[in-house]
């Protein structure tokens, strides 16, 4: 019995560590390739939603590669990744 428990603790173990890995994988894209949607508020304590907005795609060819971004018409927002530009075009975040 307490092989068992050993065991399943182990299998446990590594599966939270791989689905942990999976997490990571949106943070290790730079930010210059990583394609966001955009919240904007139109007072400095984002009580009031002014819109939101998300960049468009990507530009660019081989490793000189970019986001398109959109415009914020603010400079209080929160972001929320959505894609990530590498060298196929857009992809998603996993």
């Amino acid at each position: 019995m307490l092989r068992k428990i050993r065991s399943v603790a182990v299998v446990s173990t590594v599966a939270f560590a791989a689905f942990g890995a999976m997490g990571m994988k949106a943070q290790e894209w730079p930010p210059e390739w990583t394609g966001y949607h955009y919240v904007w508020y139109e007072d400095a304590a984002k009580t009031i939603v002014g819109g939101e907005v998300s960049d468009i795609g990507c530009r660019g060819f081989g490793s000189n590669i970019w986001v398109q971004r959109a415009y914020v018409p603010s400079g209080y927002y929160d972001t929320t990744p959505i894609f990530y530009c590498g060298g196929w075009g857009p992809g998603p975040i996993e």
